[in-house]
C-alpha cells in the first residue's frame, strides 16, 4: 500500500462510516442500482506526477449500488474504497468519452494536449497510459443529483433527499486537498456553490482568491495549500458558445503561463528551447523523487519524456541527475561516459525486475546519444 492509499483510506473511512450509519436507518425502497457515494479516485502514478491534477465534474450517473455499498462497508470498512481505486487503475473511463463535448472526451483531449499530444482518440485504444495513470478524478456531488439516475429508476424523491443530506459531508474540496494534495484542479461545471464547496479550505472562512476571470474561465487559488483551481463550464456547455478547442487551448496557455507545465521540444540536448523543460523537470523531480535512488530518478524522467513523446540526450540526463544530487557508485558526478549509459541499461533491468515493463520500455526509448541513436538497445 502506498503512502497516498494509506492516507486516503484513513481519512475517508470515518466519513464513510458516518454516512453509512445515517442512511442505514432509512426505509430503503427495493430498487437495484440506486447510486452509491462517489469518492475521489486517482491513477497509480498520480502520487509521483510532477503535476498532480484533479479533474472535477458535477456527478456521475449510475455509479454503483447504494444498498450493496452499505452492506460492504458495514461488513469490512474500506472495501468499496479499495475497489474504486483498483477499478480506476484499469482506466475504464477511456470508453466513457465518445466525443470532446462529453466530460471524459474533453478530459482526454485536454490531458493529451497538455502533454503536447494531438490524437487523444488513441487513448481509447490503450495509448498514452503514462498520461492516463497520472491524474485524479473528483465530483462536486458525492451523491448523484436526483435527475441523474434516481429519477429514471423511480426512486422516491423524499428518500433520495435524505440520502443526499447524509452524503453532503463528502461534498467539500478540502477532502481532496487533505488526501490527494493536488497542485491544480479543473472544475468542469458551472452550478457549483463556491462558498460551500470550498468551505474549510482557508483560515477564518476566507474564499479562494480570484487570480483572473476571462470569458467563462475563472482562475482561483488556495494560497495556504498551494492549489490552483480553474473553473470552466461542462464540455457540453463549452460547445454552445466558444467551443471545446477554445477551453483546451486557453487552459493549456494558463498552465504554461503559471509554470504548472512546460513546453517540451522533441529532443532535449542543451538547446535554448529546452531550458524551460529542463528547469521544469528539475523543480518537479526534486519533490517527486525524495527518498528515491538514481535509478528511480532515471525512470521518473523517462516517464515524463514518454508522456510527451519526446526524448533526451544522455549528456542532458547527466546534467539533470547532477543537479538533483545523484551520484555514481563512486560518489562522483555523471559525465556522460560509458558509466552513464550503463546507468540507463541498469535502470531498464531494474524496472523489468520489479515487474514494471511499461516503465522499462520508457527508459529504453527516452534516452539517446547526441547523434539520435538509442542510448540502450534491448534487442
Amino acid at each position: 500500500m502506498t503512502i497516498l492509499e494509506k492516507r486516503y483510506l484513513e481519512y475517508f473511512s470515518p466519513l464513510v462510516q458516518e454516512f453509512v450509519r445515517d442512511v442505514d436507518a432509512l426505509n430503503h425502497p427495493n430498487i437495484d442500482g440506486m447510486p452509491e457515494p462517489f469518492l475521489p479516485l486517482f491513477g497509480k502514478t498520480y502520487e509521483k506526477s510532477p503535476l498532480r491534477m484533479v479533474l472535477i465534474g458535477q456527478d456521475t450517473a449510475y455509479w454503483g449500488d447504494l444498498r450493496e455499498f452499505i452492506t460492504a462497508e458495514k461488513s469490512a470498512p474500506g472495501t468499496k474504497m479499495r475497489e474504486g481505486v483498483a477499478e480506476f487503475a484499469e482506466r475504464p473511463f477511456t470508453q466513457w468519452g465518445p466525443r470532446r463535448q462529453t466530460f471524459w472526451g474533453f478530459a482526454m483531449m485536454f490531458l493529451a494536449a497538455l502533454h503536447g499530444r494531438e490524437n487523444w482518440q488513441a487513448m481509447k485504444q490503450g495509448a498514452m497510459t503514462e498520461i492516463l495513470d497520472s491524474f485524479a478524478w473528483g465530483n462536486g456531488n458525492a451523491i448523484e443529483l436526483y435527475t441523474s439516475t434516481p429519477d429514471d429508476l423511480g426512486v422516491p424523491p423524499d428518500y433520495w433527499e435524505s440520502v443526499r443530506r447524509a452524503g453532503d459531508r463528502l461534498n467539500r474540496f478540502r477532502h481532496i486537498v487533505e488526501t490527494l494534495r493536488p497542485h491544480v484542479a479543473v472544475l468542469m461545471y458551472r452550478g457549483v456553490d463556491v462558498p460551500r464547496y470550498f468551505e474549510g479550505c482557508r483560515p477564518d472562512g476566507l474564499l479562494p482568491e480570484i487570480v483572473s476571470k476571462k470569458d467563462r474561465i475563472t482562475h482561483y487559488r488556495l494560497p495556504e495549500a498551494g492549489v490552483d483551481i480553474f473553473h470552466v463550464p461542462h464540455p457540453g456547455s463549452m460547445n454552445r458558445k466558444e467551443g471545446t478547442d477554445y477551453f483546451r487551448d486557453t487552459l493549456k496557455s494558463l498552465f504554461v503561463a503559471h509554470g504548472l507545465t512546460a513546453i517540451f521540444p522533441q529532443f532535449l540536448d542543451g538547446q535554448q528551447e529546452g531550458e524551460k523543460a529542463m528547469a521544469y523537470l528539475l523543480a518537479k523531480a526534486t519533490k517527486a523523487s525524495l527518498g528515491a535512488d538514481k535509478y528511480e530518478c532515471v525512470a521518473w524522467i523517462a516517464d515524463e519524456l514518454k508522456k510527451r513523446d519526446t526524448f533526451m540526450s544522455v549528456p542532458a540526463l547527466c546534467t539533470l541527475l547532477n543537479q538533483l544530487g545523484c551520484r555514481t557508485n563512486y560518489d562522483e558526478a555523471f559525465t556522460g561516459g560509458r558509466g552513464s549509459y550503463r546507468l540507463v541499461s541498469g535502470t531498464h533491468h531494474r524496472m523489468i525486475a520489479v515487474n514494471e515493463p511499461e516503465r522499462a520500455h520508457n527508459v529504453a526509448v527516452a534516452f539517446r546519444r547526441p547523434n539520435f541513436q538509442y542510448a540502450y538497445s534491448v534487442e
